[in-house]
């Protein structure tokens, strides 16, 4: 999904993206990366040899601990204990030594959910730096797609997951790349895709391994293919066991595509029709043999044991100020599922009232109406107090994400019952190939 910042920059666009061909680039294109775009002053400590260049051509040697802040679209450059430098946007810090790095404090993550946080970074690629509106920074990392992965795969499925479902990710994320490169789905005017789980999550070299380089190494250049054009290869951490169609999630990104649609992730002979509310209900509340299931593989990380099955509870009173900003519907009474998709994620809902109700027709702006958001929209929901004056809402969920494509925790237990990536991938995004990129 785009970026929630759509702000313009100050300065004039500089693109470093190779020109794509029709369906995959001829060779290894460069990456632009939004690391950040709200950052007043960017703190950063250096290692290794680095230069600060500037619009100007001004060249700056970099050492130790640095600053530079956005004051009225001017760029100001501070150097410990030295006089500050005013700088001509845009500005790149550039390492000079291949062993150079670079520790940028409080990037933020995980922004708009429940997870949400900052965390000192470390990256070793060429940073441009721009002035944005109300004196905020953004840093865009530039690097080429198989450096890019090396800080994407172990941010996505964690660095110490088996190795084939490592490479698995690494496939489906180099896929996901190539295809926003052509399309722009994530492109700012600065920038080809973002470092956020809006688009991918990036964080430089902060969580690499071994095993990480090893899978994205051993995968090089591999990309999904559907009738010869590379597909994005979309995925999320946890189906709840069942995934969704693409046309129930993104309307506007795509029809119906066999590579994105729902699949019971078990036995097909065990697979649920989830066509009533009764049958979502004995699907959430039951424990399915799929291998998202840590009842059945144990062995799963722990990050993902809880997002299999779960459970939130909120005051209606609450719910009834915090949505009554924008609805004129009253006192919240219950919320309607109206449509359904094939895994029981709910892709349109009405919100009742006692003085009206609105309607909610994506499934992430229905997550989102709740404060931190919902983990996924496949949940019922029970109204704890009297009907027509409800206190508490009792909602009752399964998986974390938006359910297309590949199963992150089901790619996990698969390579630990012995599946190879191009097995995993099979099975997650089907009628594909596995091909060479470029």
């Amino acid at each position: 999904m785009l970026h929630p910042m759509n702000m313009r920059t100050l300065t004039s666009i500089v693109v470093f993206s190779s020109l794509m061909a029709a369906s995959a680039p001829a060779e290894e294109p460069l990456v632009r990366v939004l690391l950040f775009d709200d950052i007043p002053t960017v703190k950063m400590k250096v290692s290794g040899g680095w230069n600060l260049t500037d619009a100007s051509s001004k060249t700056v040697p970099v050492t130790g601990t640095v600053a530079v802040s956005a004051e009225s679209g001017k760029f100001v450059f501070l150097e410990h204990e030295k006089t500050p430098v005013e700088l001509v946007p845009p500005v790149r810090m550039n390492p000079t030594e291949t062993s150079s790095t670079l520790h940028i404090a409080e990037v933020p993550y995980g922004v708009g959910w429940w997870w949400e946080s900052k965390q000192e970074r470390e990256y070793a690629a060429p940073i441009d730096l721009r002035p944005l509106e109300g004196n905020k920074v953004q840093g865009v990392a530039v690097l080429p797609l198989e450096t890019y992965l090396l800080g994407v795969v172990p941010s996505e499925i964690g660095s110490d997951s088996p190795l084939e479902a490592q490479k698995a990710q690494a496939v489906a994320a180099r896929s996901e790349t190539v295809k926003a490169l052509k399309t722009r789905v994530y492109a700012g005017p600065d920038y080809d895709i973002c470092a956020d789980v809006q688009c991918q999550a990036y964080s430089g070299n902060t969580k690499r391994s071994a095993l990480s380089d090893q899978a994205v190494r051993e995968t090089a250049k591999l990309v999904l293919t559907h009738k010869g054009e590379v597909i994005g290869a979309y995925y999320a951490s946890n189906s709840g066991g069942f995934s969704e169609n693409v046309e129930n999630v993104w309307p506007d990104r795509s029809g119906p595509a066999p590579y994105w649609s729902g699949q019971f992730d078990g036995d097909p002979a065990e697979a649920p029709v989830l066509d009533s509310e009764e049958a979502v209900k004995a699907w959430i509340d039951g424990s399915p043999n799929v291998f998202s299931n840590p009842q059945f593989h144990p062995n799963l990380p722990e990050w993902t044991k809880k997002n299999f099955r779960w459970e939130r509870v909120f005051k209606v009173s609450e719910l009834t100020e915090e949505w009554g900003k924008d609805h004129a519907i009253g006192r919240v009474l219950t919320i309607e599922p109206l449509r359904r998709g094939v895994s029981g994620r709910i892709v349109e809902a009405r919100i009742v009232g006692t003085e009206g109700s609105f309607t909610v027709d994506r499934e992430l702006t229905l997550r989102r109406l709740f404060k931190p958001p919902l983990r996924s929209s496949c949940f019922y929901l029970e109204v704890v107090g009297p009907q027509n004056a409800p206190e508490e809402f009792r909602i009752v969920g399964a998986g974390y994400g938006h359910g297309v494509g590949m199963d992150q925790t089901g790619a996990i237990a698969r390579a630990q019952a012995g599946q190879d990536f191009r097995q995993i991938l099979s099975q997650y995004y089907r009628e594909t190939e596995i091909v060479p990129a470029y």
